[in-house]
């Protein structure tokens, strides 16, 4: 713990950050942290020696690793960004803390919730050392949907939306671990994260349409405080990435709506026209990762919790499973 503190003291000046996976999740937490002046990306790691090679030609890395416990290794790294795939998560996240490092971690932390709990209840410290990323909460839209939830009253029913444009590859499938815990894990956060409390009862429904995955579902929440949720995810929907927020309260209602390419609208007298929707998460959430990332930095400088932790992964994954399971067993599950 005394490592720690000096590490919170030196961050006072820049945040020194090592990042472990290249991938398309890696790319996007990289070019977010280089947007931010108050941190150096001294080290990254993967096991592609192309893809490091294309990205230390890009952004000037000085210290790269196909072996990532050597960049857990370097010394004056005070915090990691681990952004391998998931089967991988565990280890990196024990191993980083156990080397005294900061740590952002991409959902899910793990498949297993065993290993979940090991994790929170191996370190006493954790909320204050490691974040889980579930970068949503961080939009600006949706955290303003948060922000004014007492404007509506006592909120009664959330509605979330959330479709991809395209489906996913089938290898990215093979390792995603299912649309509940890869798709729609993020919405069952939002749905905690919106209602400030947690769940009783979980119904899914799903369908396969475009792979030999479940593609299709919808999702019905009750929460302990009352509130119901239902979700609609699909990894297809033709006409662009749709998200979207909408919660009725006793008073009122607020919402967040699509993101377009362009808020230009054509008006004559036969139609209207407005832009298509944002292609895909990279640009639609692209402020939220720099907000999310921003947000870590702040933690670490105030020495206070994390916005979003272990026992959040925990408990999103906790309902991610009981998606599951109610699809299985084509029944209500019970928390």
């Amino acid at each position: 713990m005394n490592n720690i503190n000096e590490t919170i003291n030196k961050v006072n000046n820049k945040l020194k950050i090592g990042i472990i996976g290249l991938g398309r999740i890696g790319q996007v937490h990289l070019a977010a942290l280089k947007t931010l002046k108050d941190v150096d990306v001294v080290a990254i790691s993967d096991i592609s020696p192309d893809l490091i090679k294309k990205t230390v030609e890009e952004y000037q890395i000085p210290n790269f690793y196909t072996d990532y416990r050597l960049l857990l290794h370097q010394k004056d790294i005070d915090a990691v960004w681990i952004c391998s795939p998931t089967t991988y998560h565990f280890t990196q996240v024990k191993e980083a803390l156990d080397n005294n490092k900061f740590v952002f971690c991409e959902k899910p932390l793990d498949a297993e919730l065993s290993k979940i709990e090991t994790l929170i209840n191996s370190y006493s410290d954790l909320s204050l050392r490691l974040m889980v990323g579930f970068n949503r909460r961080f939009d600006p839209d949706f955290a303003t949907v948060k922000k004014r939830l007492q404007e509506i009253g006592k909120p009664v029913i959330i509605k979330i939306t959330s479709r991809d444009p395209f489906p996913p590859s089938a290898e990215y499938s093979r390792q995603s671990g299912g649309i509940y815990n890869d798709m729609s894990i993020h919405d069952l956060d939002m749905a905690r994260f919106i209602s400030g409390s947690e769940v009783e009862e979980v119904i899914a429904i799903g369908s396969k349409n475009y792979t030999e995955d479940i593609d299709t579902t919808l999702i019905t929440l009750k929460f302990k405080n009352g509130i119901i949720c239902n979700i609609d995810n699909s990894r297809k929907a033709s006409y662009g990435y749709d998200q979207r927020l909408e919660v009725l309260g006793h008073d009122g209602m607020i919402s967040a709506e699509n993101k377009k390419i362009t808020n230009v609208q054509f008006y004559s007298d036969s139609n209207i026209q407005s832009s298509v929707l944002e292609p895909f998460f990279l640009e639609r959430y692209k402020q939220s990762y720099i907000e999310e990332a921003k947000e870590f930095i702040t933690a670490i400088k105030e020495k206070k919790e994390f916005p979003s932790t272990a026992n959040d992964a925990l408990q999103a994954s906790i309902l991610a499973n009981a998606c599951g399971q109610s699809l299985e067993k084509k029944q209500m599950i019970f928390l």
